[in-house]
């Protein structure tokens, strides 16, 4: 049984803001990889007309998700969300009350793992 609570993240690209989604990329990367050793995960695409962008995340358990929230609030969600557009926010495995709450603002579907 896996503790492991993995998201999409889909969100619109408005026009001419990839150079500024890039450069925050880029630095919330590096932040995660070097102070989230719980994040097993974290990989960025865009579609081929660069309208559209999925942001892909793993975490090892719930602790690990919450620190990823906790920080992201703090110090990039005001600047990631005034460049792309959240448009949905799927959840695979079901965090907590608390976790869920904290996902709440980006009104997430989540999705009870079945197996695999």
């Amino acid at each position: 049984m896996t503790h492991a609570i993995t998201w999409v993240m889909e969100a619109d690209l408005p026009e001419g803001k990839r150079p500024e989604l890039e450069a925050l990329m880029h630095e919330m990367c590096d932040a995660t990889r070097a102070n989230e050793p719980g994040c097993q995960m974290y990989d960025w695409f865009v579609s081929a007309d660069g309208r559209t962008c999925h942001i892909l995340e793993r975490y090892a358990d719930e602790a690990a998700m919450m620190a990823h929230i906790g920080t992201f609030n703090r110090q990039y969600a005001r600047r990631l969300f005034g460049v792309i557009k959240p448009r949905r926010l799927t959840v695979y495995g079901v965090p907590s009350t608390d976790g869920q709450a904290a996902l709440a603002p980006l009104r997430p579907v989540f999705l009870d793992r079945l197996g695999g």
